[in-house]
């Protein structure tokens, strides 16, 4: 399928490994000039003003779609942990991106024409991660409806995958062997396996398409019937 983005430019956040340098690499595929952001390029959005120092250099080419796959826990796990470890999670996950869409939407807005995706987790669905991670991800979704619905009408379709757990080499799931792999699948994914980086990158090219016009605020399920 021709997904209609040859000549765009697209920003892609996290894009070191996995599913971002899947992304990368998919969009390139499609003609899209790529620009890449990650810390293993030397580049810390953590810090404040740091995200806009970023933008601020690539402000004269800049991007028609902006795929956020920066996310994690940071190390911290405990629900019950004070709101400044929470907070520390939050804008890994979301305030991160906050800052850089708030920087390109309204270039977007003035162009008429704009894709953003979200990496968001099937952890909000079933419950499961840790608390300071899970709730991050849930206020994205949020996020990612309510500036839809605001920013649809001047053609910048906003959306989100929510991928389940995606084979990585040095992640734990990556490490368990094949009776644990056996028991984790039986017991919670239909599709009786893990999911790749390339499955849920396709998926994410897509939304970033010509074809998505049509799916401001869609949040997509990429985790194999996980229960």
């Amino acid at each position: 399928m021709n997904l209609g983005i040859e000549g765009r430019t697209a920003l892609v956040v996290g894009a070191s490994r996995g599913i971002g340098l899947e992304v990368s690499r998919e969009l390139r595929a499609e003609g899209c000039k790529v620009i890449t952001v990650s810390r293993s390029e030397g580049v810390d959005l953590m810090p404040l003003g740091a995200p806009e120092a970023f933008c601020a250099e690539i402000q004269d080419t800049p991007p028609d779609i902006i795929v956020h796959v920066l996310g994690g826990s940071q190390g911290i796990t405990d629900t019950l942990g004070n709101s400044a470890d929470y907070s520390k999670v939050w804008r890994l996950n979301l305030g991160i991106a906050l800052e850089i869409n708030g920087l390109f939407i309204p270039v977007m807005q003035r162009n008429k024409w704009g894709r953003i995706v979200h990496v968001t987790s099937n952890a909000t669905r079933i419950g499961t991660g840790y608390g300071p991670y899970t709730s991050a991800k849930g206020a994205l979704e949020g996020y990612v409806k309510v500036a839809a619905r605001e920013f649809s009408k001047d053609g910048v379709v906003i959306s989100a995958v929510a991928p389940g757990i995606v084979h990585t080499a040095g992640r734990y799931y990556a490490s368990l062997d094949s009776k644990e792999q056996e028991a984790y699948f039986n017991k919670y994914i239909a599709a009786h396996r893990f999911g790749r980086a390339e499955e849920v990158a396709k998926v994410i090219a897509f939304l970033a398409s010509e074809h998505s016009a049509y799916m401001a605020g869609s949040i997509v399920a990429i985790d194999g019937g996980a229960r």
